[in-house]
C-alpha cells in the first residue's frame, strides 16, 4: 500500500516505522557435518587414493623383475663351476713351479763364489821361530794356494798373528787362508801388496 493511499492521520507509530532500518534475517545454524565434512573426507580418501596407486605400481613393475632371476642364478651357478675347475686346473702347474724352480736358486746362492788362488800371498815370519815362515808356505801351496812367498817380519804391530787384505775383493780369500792357518783376525789394510800373514808365536799352525 503506497502512503498517499493510506486513509489515517500518521501517528508516533509510523514514524517509528519508517526511521527503522531493516534488520538482517535470521537463520538457523548449519549442521557440523556440512561443515567439516567434506575436509575430512578429503583427509581420509587421499592416503587411501595414494596407497592404492602405488600397490598399482608396484604390482605393474614387480613382475617382469622377478623372471630374469634363475638366468642370474644360472650365471652365478656357471661361474662358480667355471672358477671351480680353473682352480683345479691352476693348482697343480702352481704346485710343480713352486717346487722346481724354488730349490735351484737356493742351490746357487748357498755355493760360495769360486775362490782366486792364484793371487799373491806373501808370508811373514815375527815369531822369531827358525822355518815358520817357509813352512806354513808349503801348507798354503798343499792348500792350493799357487803364487806364496815367505820372509821374515820386524815390526811390532800387530802382537798376534794377522791376515792382512788390500780391500774387500780379496776379503774372501784371506778368510779362507785364515781359516786353513788357524788365524782368527782378518783386517783389510790398504799398504799391503795383495795378502800378508803374519806369524807371531801364538801361531800354533
Amino acid at each position: 500500500m503506497a502512503q498517499d493511499d493510506y486513509p489515517y492521520p500518521e501517528d508516533e507509530f509510523d514514524v517509528l516505522g519508517r526511521e527503522r532500518s531493516p534488520q538482517a534475517v535470521h537463520r538457523a545454524p548449519r549442521p557440523w557435518w556440512r561443515v567439516w565434512g567434506p575436509l575430512i573426507a578429503v583427509v581420509i580418501l587421499a592416503p587411501l587414493l595414494a596407497i592404492a596407486v602405488v600397490k598399482l605400481a608396484t604390482s605393474d613393475g614387480g613382475s617382469p623383475a622377478t623372471e630374469p632371476t634363475p638366468v642370474v642364478t644360472a650365471t652365478e651357478d656357471a661361474t662358480d663351476g667355471a672358477a671351480a675347475t680353473d682352480g683345479a686346473a691352476s693348482a697343480e702347474p702352481s704346485a710343480d713351479a713352486s717346487t722346481e724352480p724354488s730349490s735351484e736358486p737356493t742351490q746357487e746362492e748357498s755355493q760360495a763364489p769360486p775362490l782366486d788362488q792364484a793371487v799373491a800371498v806373501s808370508v811373514l815370519n815375527g815369531a822369531r821361530v827358525q822355518g815358520l815362515a817357509g813352512s806354513v808356505q808349503e801348507q798354503l801351496v798343499a792348500a792350493g794356494w799357487t803364487s806364496v812367498s815367505s820372509g821374515n817380519y820386524q815390526s811390532a804391530e800387530p802382537t798376534v798373528s794377522t791376515v792382512f787384505y788390500r780391500d774387500a775383493d780379496l776379503a774372501d780369500e784371506a778368510q779362507a787362508i785364515a781359516q786353513t792357518l788357524g788365524i782368527g783376525p782378518v783386517t783389510e789394510l790398504a799398504s799391503v801388496e795383495s795378502i800378508t800373514v803374519v806369524l807371531r808365536s801364538d801361531f800354533t799352525g
